[in-house]
């Protein structure tokens, strides 16, 4: 099943997982690595999106323990930690994310990831590890190569492909649907294939979308809140200008 999804890049609007849903979207990212949103922003959109029946992965802007333990509370679904590059690196957010015996998290139930009312507390720990998904975002040479191991950190659900820092780290920015970038593409499809976990791809380039289709990934974050309203806006000044 492909999963499909849309980036929340800056704006708060607290009620765009209903839009989101509404429209046929599975998941969506609220990027903390590079928006500016502070936590009550991220608090609400994440609650609606639990109530709505949306996915909401928060992108992190580091593997620290504080930004991961607030929006665990809070109630995301998963989180995806961006410039992965080692085991180590992913395997930090495992430890903060997912409760013992597999991590550390912090117990605190009566909150937003419990809907305020927290069932008994080993069985909601032991369901709470298995619905996280932690997932590594791989757009360096040096992920790439250790993206075996990456994956087979325990508490991993998978990986995310970002095609353009990629591009960057090997020296030709943007060149997203060049035969080397397709050619990574599979090797990450192999690779997740081969550990049993999931793949996805964020970018807008149809011709390394329908690669990755084609390779079996199966989570696809195309877009954002601001490409579709900047997409809006521009429908409705050339529908106006064209009207007699």
């Amino acid at each position: 099943m492909r999963k499909k999804g849309m980036m929340i890049s800056e704006i708060p609007f607290a009620n765009f997982p209903v839009l989101m849903k509404n429209a046929g979207l599975d998941y969506f990212i609220i990027d903390c690595e590079h928006g500016g949103f502070d936590y009550k922003d991220v608090s609400l959109i994440i609650m609606n999106a639990k109530l709505s029946g949306i996915d909401c992965i928060v992108r992190l802007a580091d593997n620290s323990r504080k930004d991961i333990t607030k929006f665990m509370d809070m109630g995301a679904a998963g989180l995806l930690l961006p410039m992965t590059n080692c085991a180590e690196d992913i395997a930090k957010v495992v430890r903060y994310a997912k409760y013992a015996p597999l991590g550390m998290r912090g117990i605190s139930t009566t909150r937003a990831h419990t809907c305020y009312a927290p069932p008994p507390l080993a069985e909601y720990m032991q369901s709470a590890n298995a619905n996280t998904r932690v997932y590594a975002q791989i757009e360096t040479r040096e992920g790439l190569k250790n993206l075996d191991g990456i994956l087979s950190t325990e508490g991993v659900y998978g990986c995310f492909f970002g095609p353009n820092d990629f591009t960057a780290d090997c020296g030709h920015a943007g060149k997203v649907d060049s035969e080397e970038v397709l050619s990574v593409a599979s090797e990450i499809a192999r690779v997740a294939s081969a550990s049993g976990k999931s793949c996805g791809v964020i970018t807008g380039n149809r011709t390394l979308l329908r690669h990755a289709k084609k390779e079996g990934f199966t989570e696809f974050c195309v877009g954002s809140e601001l490409s579709a309203f900047a997409r809006a806006a521009q429908d409705i000044a050339e529908q106006i200008a064209s009207d007699n």
